[in-house]
């Protein structure tokens, strides 16, 4: 079940402290999710060694855009709703939405082992057909995602399929499944104004192959 949580931003795209609104809002005032998962796949692989962990994913992702008050609206925020245009924040964490917000209520939430903005992609269009790719170094480790864009839902800004690997991570808080996934857009509206959507994922968690040292193959 996608669980819905309020984050207030310092700086851009930082995570900061969690404010415990989720329809808290009268229905008048009241924001959509605009990011919604349709299907996950999420691995966590531990290897021995400080930041040796990698975390592989993959996704189907759809943006509702923001509710359209009048006529000469742009529900998808001129491109900002567009995730191949303008990037995605992915981010995770070892707990739910509903635990992670009540370990919010003391200051300062728990740290993220995983948090990154992938933008920009690079677009390749192919005919109809378009996708982006994207690479860049993050700490001891490197991010690669690589993002296609599906069949657009009507009144909807587009769906994707965005595959993604980091390596050079520290994950050995992720133990057990479910873990917290948050995403969101480049106008930081994924769950509703200002905030991120957050989501209950299965995640597939085990130990990397290390090889033992002193083996050779045998030559013939």
């Amino acid at each position: 079940m996608k669980q819905l949580v309020r984050v207030v931003f310092t700086g851009t795209f930082a995570w900061g402290l969690l404010a415990l609104f989720p329809c808290a809002t009268s229905p008048a005032h009241a924001w959509l999710t605009e990011i919604e998962l349709n299907s996950s796949t999420v691995q966590v692989i531990h290897n021995t060694g400080t930041n040796k962990d990698v975390l592989n994913m993959t996704l189907n992702v759809t943006n509702e855009g923001d509710p359209v008050v009048g006529p000469a609206e742009d529900p998808c925020d001129d491109e900002k709703d567009d995730l191949l245009e303008t990037g995605v924040h992915v981010a995770v964490v070892a707990d739910t939405c509903a635990d992670f917000i009540a370990d919010c209520t003391a200051d300062p939430c728990p740290s993220l082992p995983f948090s990154f903005l992938v933008s920009p992609y690079v677009e390749h269009d192919i005919g109809s057909f378009s996708y982006g790719t994207f690479i860049a170094l993050n700490g001891p480790g490197t991010v690669a995602s690589k993002i296609t864009k599906l069949a657009t839902p009507e009144y909807t800004c587009g769906t994707w399929s965005i595959n993604l690997q980091a390596t050079g991570l520290n994950l050995s808080s992720i133990t057990s499944s479910p873990i917290a996934l948050f995403l969101n857009d480049s106008d930081n509206d994924g769950g509703g104004k200002d905030t991120p959507a957050c989501f209950d994922v299965a995640a597939q968690i085990g130990n990397g192959i290390v090889r033992p040292h002193g083996l050779h193959r045998a030559r013939r």
